[in-house]
Formats: structure tokens, C-alpha cells, sequence
């Protein structure tokens, strides 16, 4: 049995179209849209829809008649368009570069240790509102980890608009043969104008493995804590009183 879930094919169908129309109006926002920039538009609204999975042809002939009730033709739109402006605003570094990277090119393959991608959130502590221009490094044994390839930042900045969101994706280890057992140390540390910075460290367990296929990534996330930053003066509630000291009393 085969799931399938209609809505990639829905939601890749209505945003090429309406990239497609804003390439004719010409807005003056819409600098680019390339492969990539579409990808990560439809990927936008692909986690903020709900899925239509289907097994069967009639599972098919259902979904697509929802698919095309006005209602969800419109709020995918409005979604597409929200992504693309967004996407627009601020393109991934060296986005014009193809998301296959070197070490996934490489035809001779190795037993590696890969890792998962680190997704996480950084907020103020106060307000617990997302935190914009924050710097987030990602450290693998103490150094800033390298990504998988220059579509990935390390260090990285946090938006408000992604809602303090932030991920990595690190270049997979070579290891020595297949099926090794080794954890790694990670670290992310966290600073921005005005705030106390701060760090959480964690560790890693991983398998050496030789991977099949094109891709030299897991096929999964961990999602790391929320990071909390705290303004800079900011009396902690918890200090004020002292045991033995009367005069706090």
C-alpha cells in the first residue's frame, strides 16, 4: 500500500502559478524565482496546511473535489503569496545553488555518521514573543559545526517573521567502517543586542551508515528546546532575598 498525500501536488501546482502571474505583473518586491526560492515557498505552505492522504482511486476522486471547493483554493493562495513575499525578503544565502550538495554528489560511497536536522526557537524570556536578529552558532566539539552544504548558515540569524525559528543541517562525519557507535557533543549558542546570551549543549548518538540512495541526510529533526534570552540588567525575582539576611525579610 501506497500513501500519497495530494497536497504537494496542490500546493507545488498553486504556487508555480502564481509565481508564474507575479513574473507578468512584475511587482517591484519579486527579485527571484528560481527552483530553490520555490521550493522553500512550497515547503511554507505545505506545513501550515492540513494533508490529504489517499491509498485508493476513489480516496483520490474524494480529495480532489475538496481540492477544488473556492474556500481552500483561496487560503492556499493567500498562504503561496504570504510565502513568496517572505521568501523574497529573505532568500537563504547562496540560494541560487542547487540544495544537492558535494558530499551527497559523491558516487563512491562511504559508511557516514549523518546527522538529523537541529530545528529550535529563540524568544525573550520576558515577553516569550520571538526574538529577531539573533546570531545562533551551532559548535560540534567546540568549533562552529559545518553545514552540509552553502545553502546553510552557521552562524545563523533568527526573524520574527519565522517566529524565532532556526534550523542546521551539518556535513556528515566519514567513519571508519559501517555500524561504529560514537556521540557527539553539540553546543548552540545564542546572542543578540540588548539580551544576556546563552548556551545549551546536548550530545548526539549516532550509527555509521552507508547510505543508498542520493541523499546524505536523515530522514528526520530534532527539535531542540526552546532558548530563552533574557534583556541585559534584568533583576532576577529569585535573588532578591537572601537566607540570613534579615534585612531582606
Amino acid at each position: 500500500m501506497k500513501v500519497h498525500n495530494l497536497m504537494e501536488e496542490f500546493v507545488k501546482s498553486r504556487v508555480d502559478d502564481l509565481y508564474d502571474q507575479l513574473k507578468v505583473d512584475k511587482p517591484v518586491w519579486l527579485n527571484c524565482d528560481c527552483e530553490n526560492c520555490r521550493m522553500d515557498a512550497i515547503s511554507y505552505v505545505l506545513n501550515r496546511v492540513p494533508p490529504k492522504y489517499v491509498v485508493s482511486s476513489i480516496g483520490v476522486t474524494h480529495a480532489n473535489a475538496d481540492l477544488n471547493k473556492t474556500q481552500i483554493r483561496a487560503d492556499v493562495d493567500k498562504l503561496a503569496f504570504d510565502a513568496i513575499k517572505l521568501v523574497n525578503s529573505s532568500k537563504r544565502p547562496f540560494h541560487s545553488q542547487s540544495y544537492i550538495s558535494d558530499v551527497e554528489k559523491t558516487v563512491d560511497r562511504k559508511p557516514h555518521f549523518v546527522f538529523p536536522t537541529f530545528t529550535g526557537a529563540i524568544l525573550d524570556g520576558t515577553t516569550f514573543e520571538p526574538i529577531g536578529g539573533a546570531e545562533i552558532v551551532l559548535k560540534l566539539n567546540g568549533q562552529n559545526a559545518e553545514m552540509i552544504d552553502k545553502t546553510w548558515s552557521n552562524p545563523s540569524k533568527s526573524s520574527k517573521e519565522m517566529n524565532g525559528v532556526y534550523s542546521f543541517c551539518v556535513k556528515p562525519e566519514v567513519a571508519g567502517s559501517e555500524g561504529e557507535n560514537k556521540s557527539f557533543d553539540f553546543a548552540v549558542c545564542v546572542s543578540a543586542e540588548g539580551y544576556e546570551p546563552t548556551t545549551y549543549a546536548f550530545t548526539v548518538p549516532s550509527v555509521s551508515k552507508i547510505q543508498t540512495g542520493v541523499s546524505l541526510t536523515e530522514d528526520y529533526s530534532l527539535k531542540i528546546q526552546d532558548l530563552f534570552l533574557f534583556p541585559v540588567g534584568l533583576e532576577n525575582e529569585m535573588e532578591r532575598y537572601i537566607p540570613g539576611d534579615e534585612s531582606e525579610m
